[in-house]
């Protein structure tokens, strides 16, 4: 049962009846509360939402999240991040301070996460990337139930995707099941799943995950050609300082998510001794990342010709996290059939299916062991809200 099952320490109040839902990627751990009235995202590393799974090695108490973050550009020696993928391994990282195997630093980040989530609920559900092995998974539940979170179930992210948003999408030839693919992005790469949409159950089909194309190598690319466009317009490189290319590097997210949106976008270098303002279009972005899309298509492409498909997809959908990626979405709809929409999907959609799972889970309609495999629809009698839940209050 992957150590579900925790022990409880109090009885459940009527104001705690909510439904949460988390999702753990390589990047970050973000989370929502879900009751009557509205879903809210929840503040894991306040005031920001997102937790990233960075540790420093040279601080002690230590030092993780976005305080980790902030430095990871400064003293890169001295930062861990994109463990999750070597979960249950025998790697191991010695700062100053601290020694840290994968499973150490996840446990540290989970731990840090944990308060955010006691305060709404005694439930949660748990999503993860789908590239994550049997073994792997049984580690970070197992670190998780360490970290005394209250999960209820867990699923892979890309189906759990499916089960809450596709049931009903109709098929594009009678008979033949529609199929969705889910597109995301973290650290570790860019990864897909393909899933088929039956009458009874969403069900995976295939699912890979691209090399060498996760945010990171993106970023590294970023930084590269926006301190050569620096160079040729000032003479000066953010490379050459730490707090100018840390500075840089804490933009790009804000940035990427703009330029999707097709705004220029003015990005601040600054140094101890001089700065300059470089204001980039969505077309630059997409330039300078041209390379590393290319093999993102490349290895979708192959994907997609080896996957067990009858006909195309009924409709890929990206992940905010993919689908900020420069010129990826537009690449994707490029190379997609007629009948394929593309969509992105918002932040929260991961977090919010594994919180639409918590109450199936409870109740004995979904099975406590780890979905990855298949999900059936729900049911009318194991769809309904706790009667007792309450309106969220206002941020």
């Amino acid at each position: 049962m992957f150590g579900f099952g925790l022990k409880k320490t109090a009885p459940q109040s009527a104001d705690r009846h909510r439904l949460v839902g988390v999702e753990v990627s390589s990047a970050s751990v973000r989370a929502v509360a879900v009751a009557v009235g509205g879903v809210r995202t929840l503040h894991l590393d306040d005031p920001n939402e997102e937790l990233p799974l960075v540790v420093a090695l040279d601080r002690r108490p230590v030092q993780l999240g976005h305080a980790a973050l902030g430095r990871v550009r400064i003293v890169p020696h001295a930062v861990v991040a994109n463990f999750l993928p070597l979960v249950g391994t025998q790697n191991e990282w010695r700062g100053e301070r601290l020694t840290l195997t994968p499973d150490d630093a996840l446990e540290e980040c989970l731990t840090a996460a944990r308060p955010a989530l006691e305060a709404e609920a005694d439930a949660a559900g748990l999503v993860l990337p789908g590239y994550l092995s049997a073994k792997q998974v049984r580690s970070v539940l197992q670190l998780a139930t360490s970290a005394r979170w209250p999960v209820r179930g867990s699923a892979s992210a890309p189906l759990a995707i499916a089960s809450h948003r596709a049931p009903g999408l109709t098929a594009a030839v009678p008979g033949v099941d529609p199929t969705v693919m889910v597109i995301d992005a973290d650290d570790h790469a860019i990864s897909a799943a393909l899933i088929a949409v039956g009458t009874d159950e969403v069900k995976l089909l295939a699912s890979t995950a691209v090399p060498k194309t996760g945010t990171k190598v993106w970023k590294d690319r970023l930084i590269d050609g926006l301190s050569d466009r620096c160079v040729r317009t000032c003479r000066r490189d953010p490379r050459d300082s730490a707090a100018a290319e840390q500075g840089l590097y804490l933009q790009l997210d804000d940035a990427l998510t703009a330029a999707r949106d097709g705004h220029r976008v003015t990005l601040g270098v600054r140094s101890e001794k001089w700065y300059q303002d470089l204001t980039v279009t969505p077309d630059e972005f997409k330039n300078i990342c041209d390379a590393v899309n290319r093999t993102a298509i490349d290895g979708l492409k192959q994907f997609l010709l080896t996957a067990p498909l009858a006909v195309p997809p009924r409709v890929v959908w990206l992940t905010a996290a993919a689908g900020r990626l420069p010129g990826l979405a537009a690449k994707i709809h490029k190379n997609s059939p007629e009948q394929t929409k593309v969509s992105l999907l918002p932040a929260n959609a991961a977090a919010e299916a594994a919180a639409a799972l918590v109450h199936r889970w409870q109740t004995g309609h979904l099975p406590r062991v780890h979905l990855d495999a298949s999900i059936p629809h729900a049911r009318r009698l194991d769809v309904g809200r706790d009667p007792t839940a309450k309106a969220l209050p206002a941020n």
